[in-house]
Protein backbone atom coordinates (compact mmCIF):
# COMPACT_ATOMS: atom_id res chain seq x y z
CA UNK A 1 0.00 0.00 0.00
CA UNK A 2 1.30 3.43 -0.90
CA UNK A 3 1.17 6.18 1.70
CA UNK A 4 2.57 9.64 2.30
CA UNK A 5 5.01 10.69 4.99
CA UNK A 6 4.69 14.28 6.15
CA UNK A 7 7.50 15.59 8.36
CA UNK A 8 6.15 18.73 9.95
CA UNK A 9 5.89 21.26 12.76
CA UNK A 10 2.53 21.55 14.49
CA UNK A 11 2.11 25.32 14.03
CA UNK A 12 3.27 25.41 10.40
CA UNK A 13 0.45 26.63 8.14
CA UNK A 14 1.65 24.58 5.16
CA UNK A 15 2.01 21.43 7.27
CA UNK A 16 -1.57 21.88 8.46
CA UNK A 17 -2.76 22.46 4.89
CA UNK A 18 -0.95 19.32 3.65
CA UNK A 19 -2.57 17.27 6.42
CA UNK A 20 -6.01 18.71 5.62
CA UNK A 21 -5.58 17.93 1.90
CA UNK A 22 -4.58 14.33 2.57
CA UNK A 23 -7.48 13.85 4.99
CA UNK A 24 -10.00 15.44 2.61
CA UNK A 25 -8.81 13.33 -0.31
CA UNK A 26 -8.73 10.19 1.90
CA UNK A 27 -5.08 9.32 1.35
CA UNK A 28 -3.15 7.18 3.79
CA UNK A 29 -0.36 9.09 5.49
CA UNK A 30 1.79 9.38 8.55
CA UNK A 31 2.26 12.81 10.12
CA UNK A 32 5.55 13.16 11.98
CA UNK A 33 5.72 16.23 14.19
CA UNK A 34 9.21 17.58 14.87
CA UNK A 35 8.29 20.26 17.45
CA UNK A 36 10.50 18.74 20.14
CA UNK A 37 13.17 17.19 17.92
CA UNK A 38 15.19 20.00 16.30
CA UNK A 39 18.26 17.83 15.71
CA UNK A 40 16.18 15.14 14.03
CA UNK A 41 14.43 17.79 11.91
CA UNK A 42 17.83 19.12 10.84
CA UNK A 43 18.81 15.56 9.89
CA UNK A 44 15.72 15.25 7.68
CA UNK A 45 16.32 18.68 6.13
CA UNK A 46 19.86 17.66 5.27
CA UNK A 47 18.86 14.17 4.11
CA UNK A 48 16.22 15.52 1.71
CA UNK A 49 18.11 18.72 0.83
CA UNK A 50 14.93 20.58 1.81
CA UNK A 51 15.06 23.46 4.29
CA UNK A 52 11.38 24.01 5.09
CA UNK A 53 8.49 21.97 6.44
CA UNK A 54 6.53 20.09 5.51
CA UNK A 55 8.83 17.51 3.95
CA UNK A 56 6.60 15.14 2.02
CA UNK A 57 7.40 11.81 0.37
CA UNK A 58 5.55 8.78 -0.96
CA UNK A 59 6.34 5.38 0.59
CA UNK A 60 5.18 1.80 0.04
CA UNK A 61 4.46 -0.81 2.72
CA UNK A 62 5.19 -3.60 0.23
CA UNK A 63 8.58 -2.19 -0.73
CA UNK A 64 10.37 -0.57 2.25
CA UNK A 65 13.17 0.64 -0.05
CA UNK A 66 10.75 2.68 -2.17
CA UNK A 67 10.55 6.38 -1.51
CA UNK A 68 9.62 9.18 -3.86
CA UNK A 69 10.44 12.64 -2.54
CA UNK A 70 7.66 15.11 -3.36
CA UNK A 71 8.68 18.34 -1.60
CA UNK A 72 6.48 20.75 0.34
CA UNK A 73 2.78 21.62 0.31
CA UNK A 74 2.66 23.30 -3.11
CA UNK A 75 4.66 20.42 -4.57
CA UNK A 76 2.15 17.97 -3.09
CA UNK A 77 -0.74 19.82 -4.72
CA UNK A 78 1.02 19.78 -8.12
CA UNK A 79 1.96 16.11 -7.65
CA UNK A 80 -1.64 15.13 -6.85
CA UNK A 81 -2.95 16.95 -9.94
CA UNK A 82 -0.88 14.76 -12.27
CA UNK A 83 -2.88 11.79 -13.52
CA UNK A 84 0.19 9.52 -13.76
CA UNK A 85 0.82 10.07 -10.06
CA UNK A 86 -2.78 9.20 -9.23
CA UNK A 87 -2.19 5.77 -10.77
CA UNK A 88 0.75 5.25 -8.41
CA UNK A 89 -1.45 5.54 -5.34
CA UNK A 90 -4.95 4.57 -6.47
CA UNK A 91 -5.65 1.65 -8.78
CA UNK A 92 -8.03 2.24 -11.72
CA UNK A 93 -11.73 1.62 -11.04
CA UNK A 94 -12.57 -2.04 -10.75
CA UNK A 95 -9.06 -3.09 -9.72
CA UNK A 96 -8.19 -4.10 -6.22
CA UNK A 97 -5.28 -2.42 -4.49
CA UNK A 98 -4.56 -5.69 -2.67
Amino acid sequence: MKYFTVICKSECYYSIMAKAKLITEEYDFQYICMDHSPQLLNFFKSNYSWQTVPIISLRDTENPDFEEFIGGYSDLIKWLEQEDNQRKIRPPSGESGV
